[in-house]
C-alpha cells in the first residue's frame, strides 16, 4: 500500500491497476448493473482505461497536470474515464471548468471548455445518438485509441492534486490513503457490492479504488435494482459478494464507508 509520504511511480491507477494487471487477466474486477449487466475483466478495464488515457494524451495532447471534468451520470463508463485521466497525471474535477482539456456528459448536456464528449452509458458502449455539432462521440474517438499506454515522463508528486471539486483539492497520496482505508475493510481479494454513486473523491475511493486496492472487484449497482431488496439479494448471490458498501443484504457483512481523512 501507498502511504501519504511515497511518491507514486505513475499516480493513481499505475498504483492501484498496476499490480492487479500482472495478475489473472481474464477475473472480473468491474461489474456495472445498471440499464444492463456490464462486466470488464482486468484485461479489458486496463485497454479501456489506456484508451481514454491516449485519447487525452496523444490525440487532444494534454500533459500531466491539466484538468479534465467529468460530468456524467455514472456508468461503467465513468471507470475508465476516471482511471484514464489519472493515468495520464490528470486532475479530475466534477465542475464545468472552461479551462479544461476535455469535459465528459450526458447526452442532451453541455460545458464551458472547447472540447466537449458524449458519453452514452449504453451497457454495450454504443455510439451516443444526440451529438451537438461542435460536441463529439465519446465511443467513436476512445474506441480507435491504442490499447496500451505509458505516461510521458515521471509520474506525478504525491502532492498533485488527483480531485478538485468544489469543496477544495484531494491529492494523489489523499486519494490513494482513502483508497487504502477502504481496501482494509472490504479485506483482500474481496467482491463488493455497492450502491453508492461515484462521487468524488469519496465515493469513488470508498468502492471502485478500495476494491482495486485491495486486488479485488466492484459490483456497483444502481438506484433503480438497490431499491429493489428481493432482486440486490439475487444479484448479491449470483455475484459471489463478500461485502456490501451503502446497503444491508441479508448474509453479507455491510462495508463502513471509510473515507475519514
Amino acid at each position: 500500500m501507498v502511504t501519504p509520504a511515497a511518491r507514486p511511480a505513475a499516480g493513481v491507477t499505475a498504483t492501484l491497476l498496476g499490480p492487479p494487471s500482472s495478475g489473472d487477466s481474464g477475473r472480473p474486477r468491474i461489474t456495472w448493473y445498471g440499464a444492463g449487466r456490464t462486466e470488464l475483466s482486468t484485461a479489458s478495464l486496463t485497454n479501456w482505461s489506456a484508451k481514454v488515457a491516449g485519447l487525452l494524451c496523444d490525440e487532444l495532447g494534454g500533459a500531466a497536470g491539466e484538468v479534465v471534468a467529468v460530468r456524467t451520470t455514472p456508468s461503467w463508463q465513468t471507470v475508465p474515464l476516471l482511471l484514464g485521466a489519472w493515468w495520464a497525471g490528470m486532475t479530475v474535477t466534477d465542475q464545468d471548468d472552461p479551462a479544461a482539456l476535455a469535459t465528459f456528459v450526458d447526452e442532451g448536456d453541455d460545458a464551458a471548455s472547447d472540447e466537449v464528449f458524449v458519453v452514452s452509458g449504453h451497457p454495450l458502449g454504443a455510439p451516443s445518438m444526440r451529438v451537438q455539432a461542435h460536441q463529439r462521440d465519446f465511443s467513436g474517438a476512445v474506441l480507435p485509441q491504442g490499447d496500451r499506454f505509458a505516461p510521458r515522463g515521471p509520474g506525478p508528486g504525491a502532492d498533485s492534486a488527483a480531485v478538485r471539486t468544489a469543496s477544495g483539492a484531494t491529492s494523489v497520496a489523499e486519494l490513494l490513503q482513502l483508497a487504502r482505508r477502504a481496501a482494509e475493510r472490504i479485506g483482500p481479494g474481496g467482491r463488493v457490492l455497492s450502491v453508492i454513486d461515484l462521487t468524488l473523491p469519496d465515493g469513488v475511493s470508498a468502492g471502485l479504488l478500495g476494491a482495486l486496492a485491495a486486488d479485488g472487484s466492484l459490483v456497483q449497482v444502481g438506484s433503480g435494482l438497490a431499491a429493489q431488496a428481493g432482486r440486490l439479494a439475487a444479484v448479491a448471490r449470483d455475484e459471489r459478494v463478500t461485502a456490501s458498501l451503502g446497503v444491508d443484504v441479508p448474509g453479507v457483512p455491510r462495508v463502513d464507508r471509510c473515507t475519514e481523512r
